[in-house]
């Protein structure tokens, strides 16, 4: 299932994300992709049967930059375990990287400032 952030709120010292749909119970799978075809960045959430997509738009990257070290929250009670890490990597590895699709990159790089 992929479940499209529409709200990211800044409370009490971290980062709260919210959905479109309505929330499910899942636990933090630890691991942020990307679907540069859709210009997503998707964090996986585990429902312990199947993996679901937490989607983040490009209108929420601006949101995911100046947050990148805050720690963040699905909804106010699941802890998305090893976000920062990931995003920073990714990020790395992204730049320059046209595997990922020159349009995206250019993007990325210009909306984090790489």
């Amino acid at each position: 299932m992929n479940l499209h952030v529409n709200e990211i709120k800044l409370v009490d010292g971290s980062v709260h994300v919210y959905t479109e749909e309505e929330p499910i119970d899942v636990r933090p799978a630890g691991q942020l992709l990307t679907d540069s075809d859709h210009f997503q960045f998707v964090y996986l959430l585990d429902d312990g049967a199947v993996y679901h997509h937490l989607r983040f738009v490009q209108e929420t990257w601006q949101m995911m930059k100046e947050y990148k070290d805050w720690n963040w929250m699905l909804y106010g009670t699941i802890e998305l375990d090893r976000f920062n890490e990931e995003f920073a990597m990714l990020l790395e590895n992204i730049e320059g990287n046209h595997n990922y699709g020159k349009s995206f990159v250019e993007r990325v790089e210009e909306v984090f400032e790489l």
